[in-house]
């Protein structure tokens, strides 16, 4: 029997009988179904596929149902207690295996779940050891997962909608969720939308505090433009999230938010819920209304502070920059942030801080420019010329936080952010074009040197030959001189003939090596 790889997805084929076998395309180690036969066995290669594709909602009813109907077999209790952890495999960038990543963590402590006690109760001892194994490192992960997300903020109202298209490109789903979470936040409310929420965190990890703020939520929105985005996994997975908790008899509301969308088209699971067309007129009056009705049931009232940022708060910032303690005028612009997400002034010290600025003025100084100078050549070197490519990079280097400051500034204070931002970036072009001409300075002056080190090398060079061939002409004439001699008393003295042929030898050959050294 084929079943489907739990960590890539591919074949395998296992006839051992243990219910635990390695899979022949990843290597991964992991347990398969030994009672699943048919119409099992390929509802349970669905149910994996929907995990693997991240619809946890809809793996889970699959795997529930193949616990219900054959209660004898570990699997479907152990892919239940899967889906409820979130539970997803990464390759590891240094061992190339698969490693598993816990994203959901309001299940409690895994080894208590009644699921994870079915298996054991249904499995062989193959299956059984590799269960205990894997529990013990799921709760490990769960807990460090708490550990750095925490049991999440509360939040009035949770919005979710499908964030970008199959190109990668944002939705227009997107864009009215934005504006939606916009206006809340202005009425007051404590709004959690992932892309203005989580700035500072990507959007592969947002998983992990989606799951937290759902479950601390009151009011629920589910936005979509098209019926078929309702039906994308990942945003699937959300407002099937949505309506669990509101089914679980908690105090909380689910609204479905569609544009130019049909109701008889959306999913059946959303029609029981109301559903609210966002070009209505009042439609965001009634569902604040909803909210504050909903709060007011509960003993409670929405749980954003002042719609206005604290004044209190940004005053004293601004003094802990001044005094250059930025870790607390950091730890202050978050404070801000979080009862204003679209405080500008918060956005833009964050920006400072982390750049060790105390104003304005800092951020201006020769040395500050010339350091992002430098930061930008040391990541993209000398490329400046096209002024668009040249600010999308210098954006990208610079960060989330001097972006959204100056997305969010208006009126006056936007005027003035913005000039003060053209003077920055011109700036920081001017510092890199003055280190560009000092790099080719330095690169012809090092050209320069290697020439005159080259041509002083060459003329030492000289000089020694020269001093060579001098000191060889003296000891040759000096040995000549003596021969010449000798031969001169041979043909006076004793009338020795042919000293004189020899001597005119000599002469001819001093001669011959004269020209030879001068060559």
């Amino acid at each position: 029997m084929d079943y489907i790889c739990k960590m890539c997805g591919g074949i395998i084929s296992p006839d051992d009988g243990t219910g635990v076998c390695d899979c022949e395309h990843c290597g991964s180690r992991q347990t398969y179904p030994l009672r699943y036969f048919g119409d099992h066995a390929e509802m349970y290669n669905r149910a994996c596929q929907l995990r693997l594709k991240t619809d946890f909602e809809g793996a889970e009813k699959l795997f529930t149902k193949l616990s219900e109907e054959i209660p004898n077999e570990s699997e479907g209790f152990w892919g239940v207690l899967m889906c409820r952890c979130g539970l997803e495999y990464e390759d590891d960038p240094i061992s190339g295996m698969k490693i598993p990543v816990c994203s959901r963590t309001e299940t409690g402590e895994i080894t208590a779940d009644p699921n994870y006690h079915a298996a054991l109760l249904t499995a062989t001892p193959s299956q059984g050891a590799f269960y205990r194994r894997e529990a013990a490192a799921l709760e490990m992960l769960r807990r460090e997962t708490v550990e750095r997300v925490g049991t999440g903020e509360k939040y009035d109202v949770f919005i979710c909608c499908r964030l970008t298209d199959d190109s990668g490109r944002a939705t227009t789903d997107s864009v009215v969720a934005e504006e939606i979470c916009h206006q809340l936040t202005e009425e007051g409310m404590k709004v959690f939308y992932a892309p203005v929420t989580l700035t500072d965190i990507s959007e592969s990890e947002y998983e992990p505090y989606v799951n937290a703020a759902i479950g601390n939520s009151s009011a629920l929105l589910a936005v979509g433009c098209k019926a078929e985005n309702f039906a994308v996994p990942k945003f699937r997975s959300e407002w099937s999230r949505c309506g669990a908790a509101v089914k679980r008899g908690e105090s909380r509301l689910l609204y479905v938010c569609i544009k130019n969308t049909d109701p008889r088209d959306l999913p059946t699971e959303l029609r029981e819920y109301p559903v609210k067309d966002v070009t209505r007129m009042g439609f965001l009056t009634e569902v604040i209304r909803s909210i504050n009705a909903l709060g007011d049931s509960s003993g409670s009232r929405p749980r954003s502070i002042a719609k206005k940022t604290p004044e209190k708060l940004i005053r004293r910032m601004k003094i802990f920059l001044a005094d250059e303690d930025f870790d607390a005028a950091e730890e202050y612009s978050g404070l801000i942030l979080d009862a204003d997400p679209y405080c500008w002034q918060a956005h833009f010290a964050r920006f400072l801080a982390d750049n060790g600025c105390r104003s304005t003025d800092d951020l201006m100084l020769e040395e500050m420019v010339g350091s992002f100078a430098d930061d930008y050549i040391e990541r993209f070197g000398f490329d400046f010329t096209d002024d668009d490519i040249y600010r999308a990079q210098l954006s990208d280097m610079l960060g989330s936080s001097l972006r959204s400051a100056l997305r969010f500034a208006e009126g006056e204070d936007s005027v003035r952010l913005t000039t003060l931002y053209e003077r920055f970036v011109s700036a920081v072009r001017d510092s890199i074009f003055v280190r560009e001409q000092e790099q080719i300075d330095s690169e012809e002056q090092a050209e320069m040197e290697k020439l005159r080190r080259l041509h002083a090398e060459e003329e030492t060079e000289r000089e020694s030959r020269k001093r060579k061939k001098q000191v060889i002409k003296a000891r040759f004439l000096g040995y000549m001189a003596v021969i010449a001699a000798v031969l001169l008393v041979l043909a006076i003295k004793f009338h020795f003939k042919f000293a004189i042929v020899l001597i005119a030898v000599l002469v001819v050959l001093m001669i011959l090596v004269f020209a030879g050294l001068e060559k």
